[in-house]
């Protein structure tokens, strides 16, 4: 038991080169050429890349062991007539604008959970002013405390876990994308 216990710890030495003293895990990515990372579809003055490339980046702070760096290497077989500075600047305009994005997301998404506390304050005043106004109401007023309760409940801890959870994960991802990345190699 102890043994797969620490096979499950250290599974990351199976597939990732990992300097354990300078904490860095050193991932290799292999493509025919740069337009491989690139969406075709989108025609921008820059190259955009690809949802599966940004996805594979974003996956890469999962696989890493929690407190290392990672340094990519990515390779080409053919560099289709790039230079590395040139990959390397398009790659962090290329995080630049999926972090802009993700900040519009994340102010939609708050202006939604501000919405919901509005909501589930004025159901619960609703719920406390109805229950203390209905005096005689039998089991239908019992019903209409429950809907509102329910409702209440519902609103107000949705809210809370888009404020608390999800913005704590975006954090965590951008965090990861400004302090993480040691060194980005393009080459053949």
């Amino acid at each position: 038991m102890a043994e797969l216990i620490e096979n499950f710890n250290n599974i990351e030495n199976e597939f990732f080169e990992l300097d354990h003293e300078k904490k860095i895990a050193l991932m290799r990515l292999n493509f025919d050429k740069p337009s491989d990372i690139f969406d075709t579809n989108a025609i921008t003055k820059l190259p955009v890349l690809s949802d599966d490339f940004i996805e594979w980046v974003k996956a890469s702070f999962e696989y890493a062991p929690k407190k290392y760096t990672i340094d990519l290497d990515i390779s080409f077989k053919d560099m289709e007539g790039y230079s590395e500075e040139e990959l390397k600047s398009i790659f962090l305009k290329n995080m630049v604008l999926e972090s802009k994005k993700a900040v519009k997301k994340i102010s939609l998404k708050n202006k939604i959970a501000v919405s919901l506390i509005i909501i589930g304050v004025t159901l619960l005043v609703g719920m406390i002013l109805l229950l203390s106004l209905w005096k005689d109401g039998g089991t239908v007023k019992e019903v209409v405390s429950y809907v509102l309760d329910i409702a209440t409940t519902v609103t107000i801890w949705e809210a809370m876990n888009i404020l608390i959870v999800e913005n704590k994960e975006r954090r965590t991802y951008y965090k990861n994308l400004i302090r993480r990345y040691g060194d980005i190699k393009f080459h053949n």
